[in-house]
């Protein structure tokens, strides 16, 4: 099984909210950092999403089906 990651901008693209609302909530400790970083980017793995899903009140599912 394949392993999805994610960018910042494509995370903060699929949650519905600004890259730099995302990068703050992580520096201030609002959210766990991901772990994996590469290249100093942070890399998004699907239960980093839900954690910041969690905290900006997203529901993933309602934004799956309109197309997001």
């Amino acid at each position: 099984m394949k392993r999805q990651h994610f960018l910042l901008r494509d995370v903060a693209k699929r949650l519905g909210v600004k890259p730099y609302q995302i990068a703050y909530a992580l520096s201030v400790g609002l959210v766990a950092e991901p772990k994996l970083r590469i290249s100093n980017k942070r890399v998004f793995a699907p239960e980093d999403i839900d954690r910041l899903a969690a905290h900006f009140n997203v529901d993933l599912v309602a934004k799956k089906g309109e197309g997001g």
